[in-house]
């Protein structure tokens, strides 16, 4: 049987021009942003509906005050690790040093989310504002957990194509240091974007708190 309308059983395919990815990390860095702000917009909404509500005076249900010391600490190290990202974002060779303060910042900005929890004295079930705590925070920690993720892979993906740099042409190098530098620079400005919203609720958790 004639198979004339199968589909070729060995297609060439095209590879994207390598100019292309920067533009492509641009433009995807941006979406990301907008994705990441409808969701986080929930937690704003949340907050100031449950607070301006509170039908049933249940805003805060028993004892809750947020440990304002540990929210200022969890700031000050995203702040740090945001810095740092933007350093290595304009200069490529301070990717692998401010990259990887980048990463450590985070992830130390996250080991003390998690230990602000085992000192809370409220649970999601304390009233609307320890609802919106928990699910921000909770939230907010696999959220940079998934960022710190996206630094590290810059980080490496630096440090290997530098090895293989080793003996290629100028031409090649120039190439490859714009493409590998333009995820970094995607890179910084997400993280830079959620460090931002990190700022906003904590203004709205630990400032005006309850």
């Amino acid at each position: 049987m004639e198979a004339s309308a199968s589909a070729p059983t060995s297609p060439e395919i095209e590879l994207e021009p390598p100019e292309w990815q920067p533009r492509a990390l641009w433009v995807g860095s941006r979406e990301l942003c907008g994705v990441s702000a409808f969701y986080f917009a929930a937690f704003f909404f949340a907050y100031f509906y449950l607070r301006s509500l509170d039908s049933n005076k249940s805003w805060t249900i028993g004892s809750v005050h947020p440990p304002v010391a540990f929210g200022v600490a969890i700031l000050v190290l995203l702040v740090l690790s945001a810095i740092a990202l933007r350093a290595a974002a304009q200069r490529p060779e301070l990717t692998l040093r401010a990259g990887g303060a980048a990463l450590a910042f985070a992830m130390l900005a996250i080991v003390l989310q998690v230990i602000e929890w085992t000192t809370l004295g409220f649970g999601p079930a304390s009233g609307g504002y320890a609802s919106v705590f928990i699910g921000w925070t909770v939230s907010f920690a696999v959220y940079g957990l998934l960022c710190a993720y996206w630094i590290e892979t810059q980080v490496a993906t630096a440090w290997r194509r530098g090895r293989e740099r080793i003996g290629a042409t100028p031409a090649d190098v120039l190439t490859d240091v714009e493409t590998v530098h333009a995820g970094v620079r995607a890179c910084s400005f997400f993280w830079t974007f959620s460090v931002v919203i990190g700022a906003v609720m904590f203004v709205l958790l630990y400032v005006l708190g309850t």
